[in-house]
Formats: structure tokens, sequence, C-alpha cells
């Protein structure tokens, strides 16, 4: 009796081992949301900052990348810094700071206003700059420009 007892178990799990295997499987992903990559969030806090964030995030069915920095404007940074100066009172420091850009170099020089150089202001600093860069003002004002003396009145060797 024992034994058609056991031959009755076994039996039974053969049945359902062979019931619960299936030939094939399918699943559908119909209708499920691809993975997501998310960018990183920066935020510049206020519109007065010469940094600007950029992120950006690419995602597939297998995986995603996300990733992001932040952008120096240095125009920006040159600006804050000469008001700053200005702010404090170093008028000729923050002229030379914005001077550092040839475009303002040559905006200044065409308006009678000297960049200064080495500690020189006024025509001193204009012949400083003709002495070590003749081509900027060529560029100007043609390729037989000369550097024009200064009125009579003027000391060039004390800047003024």
């Amino acid at each position: 009796m024992k034994h058609i007892l056991w031959i009755l178990i076994v039996g039974c799990i053969l049945v359902c081992i062979h019931s619960a295997h299936a030939d094939t499987t399918t699943i559908n992903y119909k209708g499920q949301p691809p993975p997501s990559a998310i960018s990183p969030s920066m935020s510049a806090f206020s519109q007065d900052v010469c940094a600007v964030p950029v992120s950006g995030a690419v995602s597939t069915t297998v995986f995603g990348v996300s990733g992001g920095t932040v952008l120096l404007d240095d125009n920006c940074v040159r600006l804050k810094n000469a008001k700053a100066m200005h702010d404090f009172g170093l008028k000729i420091s923050a002229l030379a700071l914005l001077c550092q850009k040839k475009e303002n170099w040559e905006a200044m020089d065409m308006a009678g206003t000297y960049c200064p150089i080495g500690g020189s202001i006024g025509y001193a600093a204009r012949k400083a700059w003709y002495e070590l860069h003749p081509d900027w003002f060529r560029k100007l004002y043609g390729e037989t420009f000369v550097l024009p003396e200064p009125p009579a009145d003027i000391n060039i060797t004390k800047g003024k």
C-alpha cells in the first residue's frame, strides 16, 4: 500500500511539472513608458550672473545618459569687475580692465580718450600704445598713419 501511495504522489508531481511548463513565452511591452534619463537641474538663482547652465539627457530603450555644465561669460565678468572698481573709486583701473578688449581700445582711441598703460594716461598713454602696437593704429587710421605730436601745452612725460 505504501508503494502505491508513493507512485501516486510521484505521478501527481510529474503531471504538475509537465502542465506548468510552457513552450513559448511572449512579453508584451506595448504601452509601457521607456526608461527615462533626467538632465540635472542647475539654477543661476538670479539674472545678474555671468554663468549659463547647460544640461541635457538622452534615453533609449536600453539605457539613459544625462549631464550638465556651466559656461562662464568672460566679458560679463570683465564688466562686473570694471563696475566694482569704478564703484570703489578706481576709475583708471576700471578703464584699463575694459581696454583689455581690443574693440574697447579702438573705440577709446577713436574718441580721443586713450586707454591707460603702464601708469600713463592721456597723450603719454597713446604714445606708449603706438610704440607697442603700431599695427593697431594703421588698421584704424590707414597704412600711412603717423602719431601726431601733442599740443605744446601738454607735458607727456608726466602723463597729463
